[in-house]
């Protein structure tokens, strides 16, 4: 890998039967494991490699007609702010709109402020809150803090797609 400053060369790549399943990624975005199995059966799980190794993954599923989702996306932690998140919602929002789609959309938890403003920086908007999501996902279990907020709700955002082939 190259230095902490530099953005690694990266390839996209859509997964195979054949690749491991990036477990520690999936779950650093989302869990329980259970809940990603769900939407992985119907979606497309993408990869991005650097030097011939997993450094970040997305999960994208056409949700409704016109309208792509990132389920889940991912970067290993000592990348992060290197460009490997945006390349990976660029490679999303040009699927999206090769196959037809307006919106692209995700969500994030309430308590997750790096990646609220991560999302609006790249052209999100804020669309909607899914009040007590992850309360009711939590099924009465310990709810997770994340910089000592409780994440309780889910944070809707979506992207207009222009320029649609």
């Amino acid at each position: 890998m190259k230095s902490k400053t530099t953005a690694p060369r990266l390839k996209m790549r859509r997964a195979t039967p054949a690749d491991p399943m990036p477990w520690p990624l999936l779950l650093a975005a989302d869990g329980p494991r259970a809940e990603i199995r769900k939407y992985l059966s119907r979606g497309e799980l993408w990869l991005a490699e650097a030097s011939g190794e997993v450094v970040g993954q997305m999960v994208l599923l056409e949700t409704r007609v016109g309208t792509w989702e990132i389920m889940n996306i991912a970067v290993r932690g000592e990348l992060r702010s290197r460009g490997v998140g945006t390349a990976l919602l660029r490679k999303a929002k040009t699927l999206a709109a090769e196959r037809g789609a307006q919106l692209l959309e995700v969500g994030t938890g309430n308590s997750s402020l790096r990646e609220l403003a991560f999302y609006q920086r790249f052209g999100f908007r804020i669309v909607g809150v899914d009040t007590d999501f992850f309360v009711r996902r939590a099924g009465g279990g310990r709810l997770q803090r994340q910089d000592g907020i409780v994440l309780r709700d889910m944070v809707r955002l979506r992207i207009e797609l222009v320029g649609r082939p």
